[in-house]
């Protein structure tokens, strides 16, 4: 019987995929690059490391590192500047997890000051116990560290544990991890794979 509950955040709680979508695209503009969404898709969840070794393999020549870091940065100073829109049927979930006792964690690959402010933002701070970022693991999704650290955090093993994601890299994440996958698609929708190794999906 599942204990916990943890919880992506980019694309799940908030809709916050589109900001880093727009970063995506005009970067590459300014580099004289074209990023198909169907390829800003498949970043979706990924840790920096991963994610610029993902940009120099598309774009050779490219360095993958810097080009992340400016992205990840224009999408920060834009988050920053705003109240992020919440996901439909966050609090009830949440309020549901409360009610039944289930302890619950954010395991995000955003950085630690952009989920604070998210979930202060929407007054959803007081529903996590226990928040987990790219830079508390060395390995970021897909491999299963994030998911099996928030585990740890809240006391609860990581095979009793309900993970919530939007991305295809979160989900994998979550089964290596061998937590109950449930995915909420939000840009990225489930593959043939995909439906294979999660639990849930939308039909």
């Amino acid at each position: 019987m599942p204990r916990a509950v943890i919880f992506d955040q980019d694309g799940l709680l908030f809709d916050t995929e589109a900001v880093f979508e727009r970063c995506w695209i005009a970067e590459g503009l300014k580099n004289g690059l074209e990023l198909k969404k169907e390829f800003i898709y498949g970043l979706c969840g990924l840790g920096r490391k991963d994610l610029a070794s993902a940009i120099a393999k598309e774009f050779p020549g490219v360095d993958g590192t810097s080009f992340v870091e400016r992205v990840h940065h224009a999408a920060a100073e834009a988050q920053l500047a705003m109240t992020p829109v919440m996901k439909k049927g966050v609090r009830e979930i949440l309020e549901l997890c409360r009610a039944r006792g289930l302890k619950t964690a954010v395991a995000s690959s955003s950085m630690r000051h952009l989920v604070d402010h998210n979930l202060a933002a929407t007054n959803l701070t007081e529903y996590f116990d226990a928040i987990v970022t790219g830079k508390d693991v060395e390995n970021g999704k897909p491999a299963p560290d994030i998911f099996l650290l928030a585990a740890e955090r809240i006391g609860v093993p990581a095979d009793e544990c309900i993970v919530f994601e939007d991305s295809i890299n979160g989900i994998k994440a979550a089964c290596a991890a061998a937590s109950t996958a449930i995915m909420i698609p939000d840009r990225a929708q489930p593959t043939p794979e995909i439906r294979a190794i999660c639990t849930v999906f939308p039909s």
